[in-house]
């Protein structure tokens, strides 16, 4: 079964977010923070904030920080920046041609076609003023997204980048939009810096109300809200504490099992609603859990 086509109970969030890619067009850019517990629909918000800026004709980068294997220096950069690269121009000027003078040595660092130039010794100060170049340089006349996914994973290099990033995009036509889960880390210390100087915009994924869990139960089963059978309903509300990623994986647990079937009249509820934990669930839970420090962990083992 899909996904959830429509994004529910983030009105207020996307227009934030077409707000500050409409104000980017005019040549004045800025920060957007989505920040929420893992489920909560931060990817999905921010996948959705990436349409609006190609239908409004604006150039999308977009790079993600990852747990898997080795830490990465600049990962989601140079990602998000090798989009630049990716086919060449498109009608303007050659990459190696961009106005980008003494700065250009210390952007090859983070981006491999230019590895031959690198500096390693430049200061990430430098190296934060040669990325904002290149957003400048490279930027359409309808202004840029960059898109950084994850940044609570992000290492201390990343991070100082885009803290320059956050102080110097008010004068350009550039919108920078990060996504952080609400856990102790430097990342999150960093939005609610930027939030408190007033260059960035810290927009709270709260979980989602009973009537909007209804709404994403609806659009799952292709019916009416009022088509949703209560049981299955007060299963899943209790059970994911308003958290999409959780109605979602715990909904497609019960039609698996048989449970929560499509007879000719709607949904009907015909067994155990209980389901076991979805693969995709537990393997989340278990990156959580091997996040904990030991005291978490004896916590976690007391409890259970």
């Amino acid at each position: 079964m899909p996904r959830t086509r429509y994004i529910i109970g983030r009105d207020a969030h996307l227009l934030e977010i077409k707000q500050a890619l409409t104000e980017a067009r005019d040549g004045r850019g800025g920060v957007v923070f989505l920040v929420g517990e893992a489920g909560i629909g931060k990817s999905r918000l921010a996948a959705e904030a990436v349409g609006m800026a190609f239908t409004a004709g604006m150039r999308a980068l977009r790079g993600r920080s990852s747990t898997t294997g080795p830490t990465v220096p600049f990962r989601p950069l140079t990602e998000a920046l090798m989009a630049l690269f990716r086919g060449g121009p498109s009608g303007g000027p050659s990459l190696d041609d961009l106005p980008l003078g003494p700065y250009r040595p210390a952007l090859g660092r983070i981006i491999p076609d230019w590895s031959s130039d690198a500096q390693d010794n430049s200061s990430m100060v430098i190296l934060g003023e040669a990325v904002l170049r290149l957003l400048i340089a490279t930027g359409r006349e309808d202004g840029q997204l960059l898109l950084l996914e994850d940044l609570h994973d992000a290492d201390p290099e990343t991070l100082a980048v885009v803290e320059y990033l956050v102080d110097n995009l008010e004068y350009t036509n550039v919108v920078l939009l990060v996504t952080i889960r609400t856990e102790s880390c430097d990342a999150l210390d960093m939005a609610e810096s930027a939030r408190r100087r007033g260059v960035g915009t810290v927009l709270q994924l709260a979980p989602l109300t009973r009537p909007e869990v209804r709404a994403v139960i609806a659009a799952q089963l292709d019916t009416e809200p009022d088509g949703v059978p209560e049981a299955a309903l007060d299963r899943l509300w209790d059970d994911s504490a308003g958290s999409p990623f959780l109605v979602e994986e715990l909904l497609q647990g019960m039609i698996g099992s048989g449970a929560l079937v499509r007879a000719e009249d709607g949904w009907r509820v015909v067994g155990d609603l209980r389901s076991d934990v979805s693969t995709a669930l537990a393997r989340g839970i278990l990156r959580r859990v091997d996040r904990l420090a030991p005291q978490g962990l004896t916590l976690l083992s007391a409890a259970a």
